[in-house]
């Protein structure tokens, strides 16, 4: 379930445009994920898809008459309670009625009366979506901060090929993710940082009508971040290694944070079961040696380091070439290991090009101490310090609580949330925190 959606309330409008068709799997992966979806078709949209399949999709009722429910207004009440309203497919006269403020069907009524994010989805003929009253009608809404989900090119259904193409479900669902990636609620920092209780702000302008893919601007435009998440697996012979219980988790929240934030994002990452999100390079590492010699090929050429990954303080000095055999006549075994490598701190300790650097400090007892004596040690810019030793908190589990370091001392803390959620928080500070060390 992405706890991007998890309880948000979103408005699908969906319009006569024959994409009307792909709007029902967009509305079945919101409410998979967690989101409550309330469905508004045009008049014309009826046509061409019944809204009793929306009904069932939804779990709600489908609005398509303004008049509908004479105890309420609808169209206001529905507007008003609103996180997010997503318009797909978009037709050329919708976008032009809401460019103009029309209130005529149920649809524009609610989007002239929404006080949350908007964003549209275009679905027509290549023509008429490159003729000059559209395109301006779509940098208008561009300008009024409407998300802009630009279509695809490709086959139309009226038999052209070109621009127009309503882009695909799971693309809108990605956008839709990213759109409301940073706008969490339930977000708590210490005094002197920002507080961001309540529902969505405003909308942030989306990027310019020329990208290829409309999103807002947001904290980690132009940055490249390197992120080690998992543990790291140490042989001692074939079949036998030295690791421990890191699941990668919290590493890959925030490449996925980082990279839905905006910033070109690069993961090293030890054996995970965990997919690599979407638009991140990935680095399949397995020992601390090869996590190390990954690291420095990108450091120098990034903006942000993060050490998330769990290394293992020794390796087996010597690995066995077969398996270690057991003996009748010995009780026990005695393994010569050697330490590995410090990974952040050599990140830290870089002379020239030295990125912002941030560690992580997995304590089970006296963390504080242990936290900022890392920090200077190390040369890091923040360290995050979690008590693993709880286990609603600690390693696999889906859930964390985390207070950030700097050189000064204490500058913010998370309490117990999702994983997803810290991921968001911390990664917002890390960015502020690093254009601020430039100024």
């Amino acid at each position: 379930m992405s706890e991007q959606l998890k309880n948000r309330k979103i408005i699908l409008g969906v319009t006569g445009g024959i994409a009307a068709y792909k709007a029902c799997t967009l509305c079945r992966l919101l409410v998979k994920n967690g989101a409550s979806v309330f469905v508004i078709m045009t008049p014309s949209a009826t046509k061409l898809i019944n809204k009793t399949t929306f009904e069932a999709l939804s779990g709600h009722r489908v609005f398509v008459d303004i008049f509908d429910r004479t105890e309420d207004i609808s169209h206001i009440s529905l507007a008003n309670e609103a996180d997010l309203f997503v318009i797909a497919p978009a037709t050329a006269n919708t976008i032009s009625k809401i460019v103009n403020g029309a209130a005529d069907n149920m649809l524009t009524a609610a989007v002239l009366a929404a006080i949350c994010p908007i964003a549209v989805a275009p679905a027509m003929n290549n023509n008429m979506y490159n003729n000059v009253a559209t395109q301006e009608n779509l940098n208008t809404l561009n300008k009024r901060g409407v998300y802009i989900l630009t279509p695809n090119y490709g086959n139309l259904a009226c038999g052209s090929v070109g621009t127009g193409r309503m882009k695909e479900p799971e693309e809108i669902f990605d956008d839709i993710c990213s759109i409301l990636a940073h706008r969490l609620t339930s977000k708590s920092e210490t005094e002197g940082l920002p507080n961001y209780q309540g529902k969505l702000p405003s909308p942030v302008k989306p990027l310019e009508l020329s990208q290829t893919k409309l999103l807002p601007k947001a904290y980690g435009v132009g940055f490249k971040v390197l992120i080690t998440a998992g543990p790291t697996v140490e042989p001692i012979d074939p079949v036998r290694y030295i690791s421990n219980y890191s699941s990668g988790k919290m590493g890959y929240m925030l490449a996925q944070t980082a990279q839905a934030l905006g910033a070109e994002v690069t993961l090293v990452s030890g054996p995970v079961n965990l997919d690599c999100p979407k638009g991140v390079r990935k680095i399949d590492v397995k020992t601390a040696i090869q996590m190390l010699s990954a690291v420095e090929d990108y450091a120098q050429r990034s903006d942000i380091v993060i050490g998330c990954a769990a290394v293992a303080d020794y390796r087996a000095q010597n690995v066995a070439s077969c398996k270690l055999k057991k003996e009748d006549d010995q009780d026990s075994l005695c393994l010569n290991l050697v330490k590995n490598p410090d990974i952040i701190a050599t990140v830290g300790k870089l002379e020239h090009n030295r990125p912002f650097t941030v560690g992580f400090a997995a304590e089970t007892e006296n963390g504080v101490n242990y936290a900022i004596e890392k920090l200077h040690k190390k040369h890091l810019d923040l360290i995050v310090l979690n008590d693993v030793s709880k286990p609603d908190i600690g390693f696999n589990a889906d859930d964390n609580e985390i207070t950030v370091f700097d050189k000064d001392g204490q500058i913010a803390h998370f309490g117990k949330q999702s994983k997803a959620i810290i991921a968001q928080y911390l990664m917002e500070l890390i960015f502020k925190t690093c254009k601020k060390s430039k100024d």
